[in-house]
C-alpha cells in the first residue's frame, strides 16, 4: 500500500499509459493492466458476457434465498439497513427490498453540502415505504477534517468516505439489524479486482474506503484528536462485523447506471436539466457539492476526472466508441471548477480563496499539465 504523501513522487517516476479500450491511466489507484487492457475493462468483459461470464440469474436466486432466510429471523425492529444518498443508485437499492414483507431502515450520512435537488431526491426515500434517518457528524471535528485533508492530502472527502462506509454498519450493529445492503463494489466495478467479494470486510475497508491506508489512528496522531472522537470513521471490529452481513448489490445484480436511473425515476427521481459540471451526465453527483472538489483534484493529480469515469463506463458497456469517449472527455472533463462549488466550500470550511488556489496548484501533476492556470495537456492523452 502506498502512502498518500508519496503518491505523486511515484507518479512522476513512471511512464503513463492509457487503457487501449477505455480512457483510464495506469496511475489510477488499484488499477492493473494485462497487456494494454485495464483490469476494470477485463472485469466488465466478464460481467457482460452472458454465455461465459457471471451467471446473473444464479446470483439473483442467491439474493432471493438470502431474503427468504432474513424474513425468518427474529429481529428487534428492522431486517435490513440501506445506506442512501438520495442518488439514483441508493434509490434502486431501496427498491430491491421493499414489498418483501421486510422492515427497512434507510440511513443517510450527511457529510457535506447538500443541494436542493439532492434534498428532493433524498426525501423520496421515506415515501417508498421505509423509515429514513439522517446522521450528521459533529461539525467542529468533521469540518476540521475536511479542511485539513483538503490542504494536506488534496482530498476533502478523505475521511468522509470512511464515515460513509463505516457509520451505516455501526448503526446496524447497534440496532441489531442483521443485513446491510450496500451499492456497488468499487474494487470490482472501477478497479477490476480479481478477488470476489459479496460483502464488506476489514481488508476491503482499509484498501478502498480508507484511501491509501490513512486510518483513524494516523489522523488522531497527526491532528492531536482523541481517538474516541473518530470511532464513527472506523469500521466496527471483526467480532462485531460477524453479526452484521454487509453485502454489495453489484454482486447479486448486474450493476448499471442507466438501469438504476430508470428504477429511480419511477419513484420521482429528478435529474439536472443540463449536464453536471465535469461530466456529460445529468444524473450523477448531483446531491452534494464537496465531491466536485474531490473529483477536480483527482483530475489534477491523475489526469482523469468524472467525465473520464463515465465515458469509460459507457465504452465498457458498448454504449459509445473510444473515439466518442475521447471527444466527450475533451469537452467536459477539464472544465474549470466554478464559483458555484468553490464559494460554498470556502464558506463551509472557512478556507480563504488564496489557500484554495495554492492547494490546487500544489497538487497539479506536472507530468500531465503545463504550468498555467488552465488545464492545458502536456502529454498526448489516451494514446500510448
Amino acid at each position: 500500500m502506498v502512502c498518500h504523501q508519496n503518491l505523486l513522487d511515484i507518479e512522476n517516476k513512471m511512464k503513463i499509459k492509457y487503457c487501449s479500450r477505455c480512457l483510464i491511466p495506469n496511475i489510477k489507484p488499484h488499477i492493473s493492466f494485462k497487456k494494454s487492457i485495464c483490469s476494470a475493462c477485463l472485469f466488465h468483459e466478464k460481467k457482460n458476457n452472458l454465455l461465459r461470464g457471471i451467471n446473473w440469474k444464479k446470483r439473483a436466486l442467491e439474493f432471493k434465498r438470502l431474503i427468504s432466510k432474513l424474513k425468518k429471523k427474529k429481529v428487534l425492529n428492522y431486517h435490513v439497513l440501506v445506506p442512501v444518498s438520495g442518488g439514483k443508485d441508493s434509490i434502486s437499492q431501496v427498491a430491491r427490498v421493499i414489498n418483501k414483507n421486510l422492515r427497512v431502515l434507510a440511513v443517510n450520512i450527511d457529510y457535506g453540502i447538500k443541494t436542493k435537488i439532492g434534498i428532493h431526491n433524498l426525501n423520496l426515500i421515506s415515501k417508498m415505504g421505509v423509515d429514513l434517518i439522517i446522521f450528521k457528524p459533529e461539525q467542529i471535528i468533521h469540518k476540521y477534517l475536511i479542511k485539513k485533508c483538503f490542504i494536506d492530502f488534496g482530498d476533502p472527502d478523505l475521511m468522509s468516505h470512511s464515515l460513509l462506509h463505516a457509520m451505516p454498519i455501526r448503526i446496524a450493529h447497534e440496532l441489531k439489524i442483521p443485513l446491510v445492503l450496500l451499492g456497488e463494489n468499487s474494487s470490482e466495478e472501477y478497479s477490476g479486482s480479481k478477488k470476489i467479494n459479496n460483502q464488506i470486510n476489514i481488508n476491503w475497508f482499509r484498501n478502498y474506503a480508507q484511501n491509501s491506508g490513512i486510518n483513524t489512528k494516523f489522523i488522531a496522531k497527526k491532528y492531536k484528536i482523541e481517538k474516541k472522537h473518530l470511532l464513527n470513521y472506523e469500521l466496527i471490529p471483526r467480532r462485531q462485523l460477524k453479526k452484521v452481513k454487509a453485502i454489495f448489490s453489484s454482486y447479486y445484480f448486474h450493476w448499471s447506471s442507466e438501469r438504476n436511473l430508470k428504477i429511480a425515476k419511477k419513484f420521482g427521481f429528478r435529474s439536472l436539466k443540463k449536464n453536471n459540471e465535469g461530466t456529460y451526465r445529468k444524473y450523477v453527483g448531483i446531491d452534494e457539492k464537496i465531491n466536485r472538489i474531490h473529483q477536480y483534484l483527482k483530475l489534477l493529480k491523475f489526469g482523469y476526472g468524472r467525465g473520464s469515469d463515465h465515458a469509460s463506463e459507457d465504452i465498457r458497456n458498448k454504449k459509445i466508441s473510444r473515439s466518442e469517449g475521447i471527444r466527450l472527455v475533451k469537452k467536459y472533463d477539464r472544465v474549470k471548477i466554478s464559483n458555484n462549488y468553490i464559494n460554498d466550500f470556502l464558506k463551509y470550511t472557512n478556507i480563504s480563496r488564496l489557500t484554495f488556489n495554492k492547494v490546487l496548484k500544489k497538487y497539479k501533476n506536472k507530468k500531465f499539465w503545463k504550468n498555467s492556470d488552465n488545464l492545458i495537456p502536456k502529454i498526448n492523452f489516451y494514446e500510448n
